[in-house]
């Protein structure tokens, strides 16, 4: 048998009764470190068992076996203890472990003595009330929400529901004498209750196309960073996106600058078919410029479905910057988004479509500027600005006119990675009020 002790958040006088009967009982006792050690030593000799802070998910698994098989056999001949700060079920080694046990030695029966969390700690020595709902957050996505006093246990279990959970444990008056626990929910709740929301993971075979947004990491949406954080590949190109997006991932990162498109592809379906959650990573939004139709119809053709998640494109984050609008009632209500002929288009019809006098976002240009100056049809005045990596910490704004952006870019030495706006939006001066505003 092995017993999850909690030793509380580090001062001897905290931990519970329970911790210290089953410590002294336990015919042997594993730590994870020395301060575990040092609370366990007034009533049990520890062995320190060793857990690297390691991201690599294949030397993770080896070292888990390892110690879920030294405590095994200890735990196969008796009862034995593995003691951990705050509570055994909280953020915890000791859950990783029982993991591992359960799923190579399942004959071992495992429980756990609850302990003081961190959480309530702090609000003890900050003298804080927690009067109100909070989040408790690692970085990792929630999957998991545990709603106090539940009054109406049937009708929230509905509502959580919608929001993709689906495993629900109800729990009353615990380890009071009437302790009630069931995945049944009542209709009513008790006053002393708890309700657990679990959402399953599901393995799908699935690549996602997640939009990085413009460069600056807080730009990313919500469901983007919640897919890196738990992607165990993540696939973007070096040259586009700003590597501080990828700080919160925990897996496998791949530049892909250089590769071919096939192998890409195989790279990605390899890795969804060995069951991996696969995040492949364009900068600003994935559907404009991002050349993921190519990949998504090879994927297709070995049965990987595709999910795309938008992005902040970085000509939204220039227009952000410049404290402006791009479509403005008396100036334009039209916005052309385009880029000029290059490597991978033979012709391009800025000319053309300058000659709406519209607002004008050139994308993929900034090393053509000057050729692009001199071919729209806007008068040699027109307002022009060019944002160089709008939104990260190195970014610059150059403003001007049709007549002489080109001269003031080029003297910076700019020539990539940055947005090519034109139009009266930039320096409006006989704007309409919008009716908005009655």
């Amino acid at each position: 048998m092995l017993i999850g002790v909690g030793l509380g958040p580090g001062s001897p006088d905290l931990l519970t009764l329970a911790a210290i009967k089953a410590l002294k009982e336990s015919s042997k006792v594993f730590v994870p470190g020395k301060l575990a050690a040092e609370l366990v030593e007034p009533y049990a000799r520890a062995e320190i068992l060793d857990f690297p802070m390691i991201r690599d998910k294949e030397e993770l698994r080896k070292l888990w076996e390892n110690n879920a098989r030294i405590v095994a056999h200890e735990a196969q001949k008796g009862t034995v203890s593995f003691a951990v700060l705050g509570d055994p079920n909280f953020f915890s080694t000791f859950s990783h472990l029982r993991k591992t046990l359960k799923e190579k030695y399942p004959d071992i029966k495992v429980t756990t003595i609850p302990g003081v969390s961190a959480i309530t700690a702090q609000a003890a020595r900050t003298d804080m009330s927690i009067e109100s709902s909070f989040i408790v957050s690692d970085g990792t996505p929630v999957d998991t929400k545990i709603l106090l006093k539940t009054k109406n246990p049937q009708m929230k279990r509905d509502e959580l529901l919608d929001d993709g959970f689906d495993e629900f444990i109800y729990a009353q008056r615990l380890f009071m004498d009437n302790e009630k626990v069931t995945s049944e929910l009542p209709q009513e709740g008790d006053y002393f209750s708890i309700l657990v929301a679990k959402r399953k993971k599901k393995i799908k075979n699935v690549v996602y196309f997640v939009g990085a947004g413009p460069g600056n990491p807080k730009f990313i949406t919500v469901r983007g960073r919640e897919l890196l954080e738990s992607a165990d590949l993540a696939m973007y190109t070096g040259s586009l996106v700003n590597k501080d997006v990828l700080n919160c991932v925990r897996g496998e990162k791949l530049d892909s600058h250089g590769m071919k498109l096939e192998d890409i592809v195989d790279v990605l379906a390899k890795n969804v078919e060995a069951g991996k959650t696969v995040v492949r990573l364009h900068s600003g939004d994935p559907s404009l410029y991002g050349a993921i139709i190519e990949q998504i119809d090879g994927l297709t053709k070995r049965g990987i479905d595709i999910e795309i998640i938008p992005g902040v494109t970085s000509l939204f984050a220039s227009a952000a910057s410049l404290k402006t609008q791009l479509t403005l009632n008396g100036v334009t209500e039209t916005l052309i988004i385009t880029r000029p002929a290059g490597f991978t288009l033979e012709k391009d019809s800025i000319k053309e479509l300058s000659r709406h006098n519209a607002t004008m976002a050139v994308y993929l240009g900034t090393h053509k500027l000057r050729e692009v100056m001199d071919e729209v049809a806007y008068p040699r005045d027109t307002p022009a600005a060019v944002v160089y990596h709008a939104s990260w910490d190195d970014e610059k704004i150059i403003r001007g006119t049709v007549g002489d952006i080109a001269d003031k870019v080029e003297a910076l030495g700019i020539d990539k990675s940055a947005m090519i706006i034109i139009g009266n939006v930039l320096s409006p001066d006989k704007f309409k009020r919008s009716h908005l505003y009655g």
